[in-house]
């Protein structure tokens, strides 16, 4: 049976008000415009729904029955409109995002537990993977989104900064330089740092390059036999430190200290990449947790204190 919502919505706006002047009023019609609403809706469904007089209006009991349903219908109605419309202009739905080991120490927490607080109706799963594979599967729609350290040179993939981020150095808590309150990377050249392996983390690996190209020297490496977690290669190897970004340092770990590098050079990004072709919850997400970063001031280098 066809009968159209705004009759329904007529209707249901009568049994609440039982006075056609006043819901004619809500309803921004005519009266008479909204007695042929009703006459015509009880014709289409052959039942009586209200019991009409010079003075009165009030509900048959088929009229009462109806008016719980019809307007349990319309609830529904109304929430499956706001559910599509929340959907296409990305404040509702799930985001599957991919990120790295160094991201999830501060920046994902931080960012993710603002996005929950602003978009309660979007769901956010998150997977730490390897670098290379964080690009790749956004590349290939495994992933909606992803956080690397990189700038990615991408075709298909559009990037947002997300973050500028300090550095510290990693060292076991018996080096001499443990208990210092800073320390300038030159100072480190002698040393051997643990890296993660280029193949995994080429852009990661790349930036710290840099970095230590702008503190003057090529460091001493030696082999993680744990790649990616750097600080539980200190913990076996006694005689070596790594550079991390400095969230790294609220891990705490046993037997390690961390000091920070006073460089003005010395910092990484953190980048959220999305393909330029999107759905609008994977945009809106970004550009939300954009505006999260800025609050966090995390989107201009750290100024080091003279």
């Amino acid at each position: 049976m066809d009968v159209d919502v705004a009759v329904l919505r007529s209707f249901v706006v009568l049994a609440e008000e039982l006075h056609f002047a006043r819901a004619a009023v809500r309803l921004h019609i005519e009266q008479p415009a909204l007695s042929q609403r009703i006459k015509r809706l009880e014709r289409r469904i052959g039942v009586q729904l209200f019991v009409r007089d010079s003075r009165n209006v009030c509900l048959t009991p088929a009229g009462q029955e109806f008016a719980v349903e019809v307007g349990d219908v319309l609830h529904r109605l109304d929430a499956a409109i706001g559910r599509a419309v929340r959907t296409a202009d990305g404040t509702r739905g799930t985001m599957r995002i991919a990120y790295t080991l160094s991201v999830g120490y501060e920046a994902l927490p931080v960012l993710l537990g603002q996005a929950e607080r602003t978009l309660p109706d979007v769901t956010i799963e998150a997977v730490e993977l390897w670098e290379a594979d964080v690009l790749a599967g956004v590349v290939r729609r495994d992933w909606d989104g992803g956080f690397v350290r990189y700038h990615p040179d991408h075709p298909e993939v559009t990037s947002l900064l997300m973050r500028h981020e300090s550095l510290i150095v990693a060292m076991p808590d018996t080096h001499p330089l443990s208990g210092r309150n800073e320390v300038r990377l030159a100072e480190l050249r002698d040393e051997h740092f643990v890296t993660t392996p280029t193949e995994l983390a080429p852009g990661y690996q790349a930036l710290l390059d840099e970095v230590f190209d702008a503190a003057g020297f090529v460091p001493h490496t030696v082999r993680n036999t744990v790649p990616g977690n750097r600080i539980m290669a200190l913990q076996r190897r006694k005689n070596a430190v790594a550079l991390l970004p400095a969230s790294a340092g609220l891990t705490h770990p046993t037997g390690i200290a961390f000091v920070p590098v006073v460089d003005d050079f010395a910092h990484l990004p953190v980048w959220l990449v999305h393909r330029h072709d999107a759905a609008p919850p994977m945009v809106f997400l970004a550009e939300t947790l954009q505006l999260a970063a800025r609050d966090q001031g995390w989107l201009v280098p750290p100024v080091r204190s003279r």
